[in-house]
């Protein structure tokens, strides 16, 4: 099939690229010059597992462009999957997906299909398809298709994925769906046909839940520290019920990145607008902005003061294997220690280049090539990404390297057993001293 993906950040290039590794002709389409000239040299403007063999294997296929009339006029059915960031009380900003809806209509020839995987409030399948076919000349069958890839493991997420949700009004859309997704009926992955409003739903249902989970045991650690259990023995005890299962239950300084703060605050958001108050959904969100205060809390209570203190800082990515440093838990704990007068030298093998433009406007920040020189003569070391280069470093690295073996580990990497020799911060477990 022909099909056309508009929007070519971590959903739309993953979904262009294993579409046309599925054999189907694939046009990508976005307004980012210098994205769209990289990708037309071959290579991938994201980094993820795999993804640019797979780039590589379908290039024949796969063809980019910045020109909406170029993308959108030679195919019927056209997949949206631009961002849908934040605004005012959490509500989405739709400007860039009005936008692609505007040029949709202005450019289409035909009676088309639309895709829509962006994340979206519930009614917008409604209301594209009203707009389109009032600012066309033809008919528009809209398909709500939710997307649920995570950061640094989004190929595997879409080649292998544990559902397939399709919010569809006709059955001619319906049958194309399950003609573009043939390789996945063939292996019995599940497929839900479900209507437009349902499928919608079900993307800020899901996200919700997992960010519940961990809010949910975040909670759970700072009781631990209190009353003396182990947060971790804690997770593997009620994990293993299979009716909790054992994901997303790794206690830590909280979630960040794209979809999760979002999407959170964005049905809260529904839920108010609908006088529904989701009173879960608004813990959630509580329990998680405050959850970074709690590894702070323990570096201002060992040192009497950060001034002038060297502070290692590993991992500023808003999760390990991911170059993403938006709604980064780094950001916040960096800044609070800029504040207090503190040298900070950061690291992180991906995420480097994009957290020095977030922190562009401060100047007392040193930029490292490698932990090692990260560690190097520094007062303490802060841990916030589960890395796994950081998951696997063993304790000598920061006795032999640190002037004294200082560690807040925000992710829980470590055993505490096994950190004697250091002192030794986590969460939801007792500090080895």
């Amino acid at each position: 099939m022909n099909i056309t993906v508009v929007g070519l950040g971590y959903v739309g290039l993953v979904n262009s690229v294993i579409l046309a590794s599925y054999f189907h002709n694939v046009i990508g389409l976005d307004f980012d010059k210098t994205k769209v000239a990289t990708l037309k040299q071959g290579t991938a403007t994201i980094q993820e597992p795999n993804l640019q063999s797979l780039m590589n294997d379908a290039s024949p296929r796969l063809r980019f462009t910045t020109n909406y009339k170029d993308a959108i006029r030679p195919n019927k059915i056209i997949y949206i999957a631009v961002d849908t960031p934040e605004g005012r009380d959490g509500k989405p900003n739709m400007t860039n997906f009005n936008l692609v809806l505007e040029e949709i209509a202005k450019n289409a020839i035909q009676d088309s299909y639309i895709v829509i995987r962006s994340t979206v409030p519930v009614g917008t399948n409604k209301y594209a398809k009203k707009y389109l076919e009032e600012n066309s000349d033809y008919k528009f069958d809209v398909i709500s298709h939710p997307e649920f890839l995570s950061q640094g493991s989004a190929v595997d997420d879409m080649l292998n994925p544990s559902r397939l949700i399709l919010g569809v009004s006709t059955k001619a859309a319906e049958d194309l769906m399950l003609q573009i997704y043939s390789n996945y009926q063939k292996r019995r992955i599940p497929i839900l046909i479900t209507t437009p409003e349902t499928a919608e739903l079900i993307k800020y249902a899901a996200n919700n839940y997992l960010a519940m989970k961990i809010s949910y045991i975040n909670e759970m650690a700072r009781l631990c520290e209190i009353v003396g259990a182990d947060i971790e023995e804690v997770s593997v005890g009620i994990g293993l019920d299979p009716r909790i299962g054992t994901q997303y239950l790794k206690a830590g300084v909280g979630y960040g990145g794209t979809c999760f703060p979002k999407d959170t605050r964005a049905l809260s958001w529904l839920g108010s607008s609908h006088e529904v108050p989701l009173e879960l959904v608004q813990a959630t969100i509580k329990i998680n902005n405050s959850q970074p205060d709690i590894l702070i809390k323990k570096i201002n209570s060992h040192f009497k003061s950060l001034s002038n203190l060297n502070i290692a800082v590993l991992g500023v990515a808003f999760k390990g294997g991911s170059e993403d440093v938006r709604n980064s838990i780094a950001t916040y704990v960096v800044k609070h220690l800029l504040d207090k007068n503190a040298r900070v030298r950061v690291y992180d093998s991906l995420a480097i280049e994009n957290f020095q433009k977030e922190m562009q406007r401060h100047s007392r920040i040193d930029y490292s090539t490698s932990i090692l020189e990260t560690l190097d003569n520094a007062d303490a070391v802060i841990i916030l990404t589960d890395a796994k280069e950081l998951k696997e470093l063993d304790k000598s690295c920061f006795i032999d390297n640190m002037k004294k073996p200082i560690i807040f580990d925000g992710r829980n990497l470590y055993r505490p057993q096994n950190m004697e020799g250091t002192t030794y911060y986590s969460i939801g477990r007792q500090t080895v001293k």
